[in-house]
């Protein structure tokens, strides 16, 4: 039926259905007809959020395929609805509303999704955030498939979100949404249109979005918290790897300072505080010791624990982003992120015991990234975000200054032998039994 559909179509009605997509990709999109058109089934199966456990009823969730084939049929009217089937025309304009459009215009298709009428619900928003996380987890999951994916390693975090957003506005709206999103998840549309693009076009599809996997299982994030994290920059997609967590390496700021410095690349620092809560922020420029602060505005503030928090850099003259000094006497010792060198915004003094936030700088956008103005840092992790060569760099940046610590141990002694004084002041042991030999050999001789 849909392929019969396609074939009253004009050549060119159907050249302007193809529109942005190439010969390959329209061609699949038209075999994605052809596959539903024999058998829903296929259909409800390859646009199913996967197996799900940790007792979700959700039926958005559970049977998201089913939800996405009715709004697939509404997009040319209803129509075709009552038929029960998709045509080219469906598809095609689907597709190209969820892969090759705007990110508000991505957006908008994703909530109408979940409400044709375009006004969701508090729980619908949850809806959305769930399904947005499980699709993100979908994209590069090292678990075999069919694995069951828990929904409450994402139901926190989703909840964090909706509440969140409702500081911001209490009408959930597309145009809402548009205006909370790039200061919270800025590259969440890049999650739908990715997962949207691999289920349409198969191997032709091209993503923006791929989830992050982890070296290890982190002590402080959840799954959820993760891949929230990852929707904020493209650098904290692919792989992290692991440089420091303080249940392995010690809670200690010397042991901090090793496993930062000689990374080339991005870091990510959470941590958890006395309280429960879960913070930090993102450095997107290596660590090295200064007196000035530096970095860059890809940086940002974080909080996703007890509620969801962003505080990306401002656009404003200011570019205090990070501070790094162990060596200053004047200065305070420790590594910070906006504010000044006498107040950072967010502070981790040298002893890692008194340690500080505040509300705002002029940095970082508002907000209190801690929940006290002082806390104590129960838990420390510092994940790299640079790939291999920023490891790379940092191995050969250790093997470099583990030589220059050598060399600077070791005393040339042929320095000193050629001096009475110094050599019986400081080398009396070394040279003594070689002198009384010589004058042995000597006297023997």
């Amino acid at each position: 039926m849909g392929n019969s559909h396609s074939g009253q179509l004009s050549a060119r009605e159907l050249e302007e259905l193809k529109g942005p997509f190439s010969d390959a990709e329209f061609d699949a999109l038209q075999a994605l007809v052809a596959e539903s058109d024999a058998n829903k089934g296929a259909f409800l199966e390859r646009f199913s959020l996967g197996p799900l456990r940790g007792g979700s009823s959700d039926h958005v969730l559970n049977d998201f395929g089913d939800v996405l084939y009715k709004s697939f049929a509404r997009t040319d009217g209803d129509t075709c609805a009552t038929n029960n089937h998709l045509t080219i025309v469906h598809v095609a304009k689907a597709a190209a509303d969820c892969i090759r459009s705007s990110s508000t215009t991505v957006l908008r298709a994703l909530v109408s999704i979940l409400n044709p009428s375009l006004e969701l619900s508090p729980p619908e928003l949850h809806q959305l955030f769930m399904v947005c996380m499980l699709m993100a987890d979908d994209s590069n999951s090292s678990s075999p498939a069919g694995t069951p994916k828990d929904v409450r390693e994402f139901i926190p975090m989703a909840t964090s979100m909706v509440d969140a957003f409702q500081l911001h506005s209490s009408h959930i709206t597309p145009s809402t949404l548009a205006a909370w999103i790039p200061t919270h998840a800025p590259l969440l549309h890049t999650v739908f249109s990715s997962w949207m693009s691999r289920k349409c076009l198969g191997v032709h599809s091209k993503v923006s979005y791929v989830a992050p996997r982890l070296s290890h299982p982190s002590d402080i994030l959840s799954r959820g918290e993760a891949l929230a994290l990852s929707m904020q920059s493209v650098q904290l997609q692919n792989n992290w790897d692991r440089l420091y967590t303080s249940t392995e390496d010690g809670l200690s700021f010397n042991r901090l300072t090793y496993h930062l410095l000689g990374y080339t690349g991005p870091t990510l620092l959470v941590m958890t505080d006395a309280d429960g809560a879960t913070f930090g922020a993102y450095a997107d420029t290596p660590w090295k010791e200064s007196t000035k602060f530096f970095g860059g505005p890809g940086c940002f503030l974080f909080r996703t624990t007890p509620s969801f928090l962003l505080c990306p850099a401002t656009t404003g003259a200011a570019s205090n982003y990070m501070y790094y000094n162990t060596k200053g006497v004047v200065l305070p010792r420790g590594l910070g992120f906006g504010g000044t060198t006498s107040k950072c915004r967010l502070f981790l003094d040298d002893e890692l015991d008194d340690c500080t936030s505040a509300l705002k700088c002029g940095s970082y956008e508002p907000g209190a990234v801690a929940m006290k103005g002082s806390f104590r840092i129960q838990m420390l992790e510092v994940w790299g975000c640079g790939g291999d060569e920023c490891k790379l760099a940092q191995h050969h940046y250790r093997a470099d200054t583990a030589e220059l610590i050598n060399r600077a141990r070791k005393v040339d002694k042929a320095q000193f032998a050629g001096n009475a004084f110094d050599r019986e002041m400081f080398l009396s042991k070394t040279f003594s039994s070689g002198a009384d030999g010589i004058r042995l050999a000597d006297d023997e001789h």
